[in-house]
């Protein structure tokens, strides 16, 4: 990428793993002044390098106790499709929607309260995309192992 360089790379990869880190100990880490980490962040910002801040919250605290990944495959991905697909992005329990290459075109990652509420999101999905859907195949998800998210101390403990 144009104007980022390896100490750029190195403060992106240590707020991929804890985004709440201090200036200062983001600056001990890469060997830089908390003002020049600042304007490093403000850099990768306008770049669209960093996209956003948010936490990283455990589902069941939302009532959420069943995760999925949902794999669809749709016949085609026309304008129609990614607009549905983009109305499906703005659901607070769709945590992320992708097109992707493969036998499935679409993976989705849904958190629910449990099996029925999966079941009933599965069935409006294959209203939802109609004939235009060859499959929907929904795997759960039975432990988690690793999480990018994760900080580095949390991540020790699985």
């Amino acid at each position: 990428m144009p104007g980022i360089d390896e100490k750029d790379r190195e403060i992106l990869r240590i707020l991929r793993r804890n985004g709440r880190i201090t200036l200062t100990e983001l600056g001990k880490r890469v060997g830089l002044s908390p003002a020049s980490v600042k304007n490093r962040l403000e850099k990768l910002e306008r770049l669209g390098a960093i996209r956003g801040y948010s936490a990283l919250i455990d589902p069941a605290f939302l009532g959420n106790f069943v995760t999925a990944l949902i794999f669809i495959r749709l016949k085609e991905i026309d304008a129609y499709a990614k607009d549905l697909l983009r109305g499906l992005a703005t659901l607070d329990n769709i945590e992320w929607v992708y097109i992707k290459t493969g036998n499935h075109n679409v993976l989705l990652k849904g958190e629910f309260g449990d099996m029925e509420e999966l079941r009933r999101f599965l069935e409006g999905l294959k209203k939802t995309f109609g004939v235009n859907a060859l499959s929907i195949e929904a795997n759960l998800i039975v432990e988690e192992l690793k999480n990018c998210w994760l900080a580095d101390e949390d991540a020790s403990r699985l």
